[in-house]
């Protein structure tokens, strides 16, 4: 957890866990070659009781010698997720106050009481192995738990001898939190089954963990090797590996993808994976902060807030000039002799070329429609271009940033996608109406 030369600051609530924490590591400082700050964040939650906690922290911290930096709450209203929303705002606060100290590492006073009541609430909640996991003794190689494997009942008699006092949280012993119920009621009953229930849950805690961590270890190797350039997951990793592989495989990419899990749960994997094993080529799983996972036929691609844009505003295109369209497509339109032309023929569907007097411009180019039409090159009537485009398997994310560029009301030409046989060059066509497509630089846009 240390080495020497680490400056810690030490989350200090000056409840008992974390002032032994605080008076432990003031004590080995000198023996460890590091030096020790203390942080304590008043929420403002509980009137003069987080005044009067803020107050012990204090005084802690002067007795020990301990520079202590305080911060406090704003506009933490009581509500749904209070104790997710404090717990964000409180590590928000250690990461700044550790910057600011020049801190490497941060502390925080979880012992092994909390690590058995954490693997028995996930227990209950039916979290799989990453969940029973528990807590980590060590957090992204910065947050630490030096007193995850010592006992409520050794920090309080540490406490005892080294004359150190501290506050109780009143709200510990509301029974209306798991949490409580768990600690009040569930693990004495436990402990009078089995008087070590605590270091048997937080042993199995432990066990879980050292599994996980080679299961980690093997997904980031498969999804090195599977994941595309644009973090694409190809169904086919999913649907080749085994069901509970699968499920892990979707936790792992997704973790990759967006930083976290919170707000996760079992059920978001599950459907991921049953995207793959699906047979809708373009489908969805909603998950939490307005992301989504898509298919899109053979992969899969996370989506963050800001992945569907708004249709694109109309924009007219004269020939000599170009459009560029806010999901990177520029589109250009240029006269040329008909002599060019003959020679010049579009090399593909990025290229399109039509009669200078049957489609003399102004063109529009915008965004699908529902109920656009065309009439492709080669077929009778119309079609609706939501058909060709599914046709086509292009993915519904990019349906919906499509150029479609029309004259007259008459969709004309979908770059890359399709051409209609309106204003097709002839051998009376004297001038002609070049366009071409650049496509955005990333695929899919």
């Amino acid at each position: 957890m240390l080495v020497p030369g680490d400056r810690i600051v030490v989350a200090l609530s000056g409840g008992p866990d974390s002032v032994a924490l605080l008076g432990a590591l003031a004590g080995l400082a000198a023996e460890f070659g590091v030096s020790v700050c203390a942080a304590h964040f008043n929420h403002g939650l509980r009137g003069d009781e987080s005044l009067r906690d803020q107050h012990c922290a204090e005084n802690v911290a002067r007795r020990l010698g301990i520079d202590l930096v305080v911060g406090r709450s704003s506009a933490l209203d009581h509500g749904a997720n209070l104790e997710a929303r404090a717990r964000e705002q409180r590590y928000a606060f250690l990461t700044r106050t550790a910057e600011g100290q020049s801190c490497t590492k941060i502390a925080t006073g979880h012992t092994l009481d909390d690590q058995a009541e954490t693997v028995l609430m996930r227990l209950l909640r039916g979290s799989g192995p990453e969940g029973l996991a528990g807590i980590q003794p060590v957090r992204d190689g910065r947050i630490i738990r030096p007193l995850i494997e010592c006992s409520r009942a050794e920090v309080l008699a540490f406490l005892h001898a080294a004359d150190l006092p501290f506050c109780q949280d009143s709200s510990n012993r509301d029974l209306r939190f798991l949490r409580n119920r768990i600690r009040h009621e569930v693990m004495p009953l436990l402990e009078s089954i089995q008087p070590a229930a605590k270091r048997r849950l937080a042993a199995a805690g432990q066990l879980v963990t050292d599994e996980v961590g080679l299961l980690r270890a093997q997904d980031a190797a498969l999804l090195a090797r599977v994941v595309g350039p644009d973090g694409a997951l190809p169904v086919a990793a999913l649907l080749g590996a085994p069901s509970t592989s699968g499920t892990r495989l979707a936790r792992a990419w997704l973790r990759e993808c967006r930083g976290d899990l919170h707000g996760l749960t079992m059920s978001h994997f599950r459907a991921i994976a049953g995207l793959a094993e699906g047979r809708r080529p373009n489908a969805q799983v909603v998950l939490p902060r307005g992301q989504r996972v898509l298919r899109e036929y053979d992969r899969l691609l996370f989506c963050g807030r800001d992945c569907v844009r708004p249709p694109e505003p109309h924009r007219l295109l004269v020939p000599g000039s170009a459009v560029c369209l806010e999901s990177g497509w520029r589109i250009t339109a240029e006269l040329q002799p008909v002599q060019a032309v003959s020679w010049q023929r579009p090399a593909d569907l990025f290229e399109a070329v039509a009669d200078a007097v049957m489609v003399p411009g102004p063109l529009v180019v915008r965004t699908l429609r529902v109920g656009d039409k065309i009439q492709p090159l080669g077929v009778d009537g119309h079609r609706k271009l939501q058909d060709v485009l599914v046709d086509r398997k292009v993915p519904i994310r990019t349906r919906r940033s499509c150029p479609i560029v029309e004259f007259n009301g008459e969709v004309l030409w979908v770059p890359g996608i399709v051409r209609s046989c309106h204003g097709l060059v002839s051998a009376n066509t004297r001038a002609a109406l070049r366009l071409t497509a650049e496509k955005p630089a990333i695929a899919g846009n």
